[in-house]
């Protein structure tokens, strides 16, 4: 006979999957951004005045918080309207924010590195900005990718439209879904077609797997046997 294996699952634990099931991480506290919802081996983060520290899931981000990723390391942002940014490996940014009446516009500074990005639509007043040394991409409401460095900005729009700026010579191109932006620091910007290998790697950049939508629990049963518990849910 076959035997079965009984799960004693404590009321606080099942508190929490039920949790899970409705979102992957507590909302951000009132004077927050942001929130951490996914850490993926080195990310740490850094408050105003204090050092760097290992970042950790479910950690809430205020206006001017940095985040960092090391090699092969991912982190997620949350916004409090919902908007995703996936932190992509040897990336470092800041997060900013701010009230004007009841609009909250939103920004990340780039230093350096790639994000993808879903952006959800934003209200009157609103703004989400993706910012570096070199350029500005203002969004309304769209996803794709935005990668900064010392040779060129890059930005590729899978959905929606964005509005790139080059800061030297201030001059402003629209990025259309299906389109690439670049912006260079002498000035230049351009916009052309994205080749099917940059959709493709926006896409991916921006994509949130389902390994970012599981909770996993290690269980025992009353003879020490242990079984691996995984739990997907939606948002």
């Amino acid at each position: 006979m076959n035997a079965i294996l009984r799960l004693c699952i404590p009321p606080i634990l099942t508190g929490f999957i039920l949790l899970g099931r409705g979102a992957a991480a507590p909302p951000p506290s009132a004077g927050s951004v942001a929130l951490i919802s996914k850490v993926v081996l080195d990310v740490t983060c850094k408050e105003a005045g204090s050092d760097w520290q290992n970042a950790k899931r479910g950690q809430t981000l205020a206006s001017g918080d940095k985040v960092k990723t090391g090699s092969k390391s991912v982190a997620i942002i949350k916004f409090k309207d919902n908007s995703l940014v996936r932190v992509r490996e040897l990336t470092e940014l800041t997060v900013t924010g701010a009230m004007n009446g009841s609009a909250f516009s939103k920004a990340v500074e780039m230093k350096s590195g790639v994000v993808g990005f879903n952006i959800k639509k934003q209200q009157a007043g609103e703004e989400f900005r993706f910012s570096s040394p070199t350029s500005v991409a203002s969004i309304r409401g769209t996803g794709g990718s935005f990668c900064s460095s010392t040779v060129a900005d890059t930005l590729i729009v899978t959905a929606g439209l964005v509005e790139f700026t080059n800061n030297s010579s201030d001059q402003k191109v629209d990025v259309p879904a299906g389109y690439t932006g670049i912006s260079k620091p002498d000035g230049t910007i351009a916009v052309r077609p994205s080749t099917p290998e940059e959709q493709a790697a926006a896409e991916q950049a921006a994509r949130v797997s389902e390994e970012d939508n599981r909770l996993e629990f290690d269980l025992r049963d009353n003879r020490g046997n242990s079984k691996r518990l995984k739990i997907d849910y939606k948002e």
